[in-house]
């Protein structure tokens, strides 16, 4: 239920940040799309995931909203935002029986502040919601590769989950174990980091309309794949994007 309580409080807020500043600010951007994504999984029983939704972005001086994201622009280089994520992990999207006995990774709100430096962008994020009272650290260098008729960035990007984020993601509590019967073990996952290779591309098709595309590779350390509900430290991602600007 509170997550359908975190959703309607984000929609709320960007509707009362977007009409403050279509009033008060004439120097925006404001853009709908479609996007689509694919990703491997590195979860027990699950192979891939694909989700495809509608996107909405607005940014202005002062005020953004993309996505489930809405912020303010504290200067040229620093952002502060708050945030919705979905679930990180449902376990009914797996074939293994014993997996789809535990508790579902839940997302939720939280807050983040970001600091864009050039090529260099650094992230801090706090859970909100009490799901996991954790936080991750990201930094993320983003390079030109190719710019004519498309442009074409490379990027590489290390993050790092707490904890109790880690715990949250990854840990199993005796309560799982047990509905299992023993089939899957307790395990307890210290703080774990894992280390982003993207490529994308943006691709003007008119005016108007414009077409990003995002592949992403992921290498995460090692004691997350120590974890009995994960079965592999690798996974990969691609994103479609087209955007109408107004």
């Amino acid at each position: 239920m509170y997550e359908h309580t975190y959703k309607i409080i984000l929609v709320l807020l960007a509707i009362f940040s977007t009409g403050s500043c279509l009033a008060q600010n004439h120097s925006s951007n404001f853009e709908l799309g479609f996007f689509t994504n694919y990703s491997t999984s590195i979860y027990k029983g699950v192979d891939r995931g694909v989700e495809s939704l509608p996107f909405l972005s607005y940014d202005s001086d002062s005020f953004f909203l993309q996505g489930t994201s809405i912020g303010y622009h504290a200067s040229k280089e620093i952002d502060f935002s708050l945030n919705y994520n979905e679930s990180f992990f449902d376990p009914s999207n797996s074939d293994d029986n014993n997996i789809k006995k535990l508790d579902e990774r839940k997302g939720g709100l939280t807050a983040k502040s970001t600091i864009e430096l050039g090529v260099l962008k650094i992230e801090l994020e706090q859970d909100l919601s009490g799901e996991s009272d954790g936080f991750s650290a990201n930094s993320l260098i983003s390079i030109p590769l190719y710019q004519g008729s498309y442009t074409l960035i490379g990027s590489i990007g290390y993050t790092y989950n707490s904890e109790k984020l880690s715990q949250h993601l990854y840990s199993v509590s005796f309560a799982e174990s047990t509905r299992t019967s023993g089939a899957i073990a307790t395990h307890t996952s210290k703080s774990t980091h894992y280390t982003t290779y993207g490529i994308s591309m943006i691709k003007p098709l008119s005016e108007k309309f414009t077409l990003s595309t995002d592949l992403t590779h992921i290498r995460f350390s090692d004691n997350v794949e120590a974890s009995p509900i994960v079965t592999k430290n690798t996974k990969t991602a691609v994103e479609v994007i087209l955007i109408y600007t107004f």
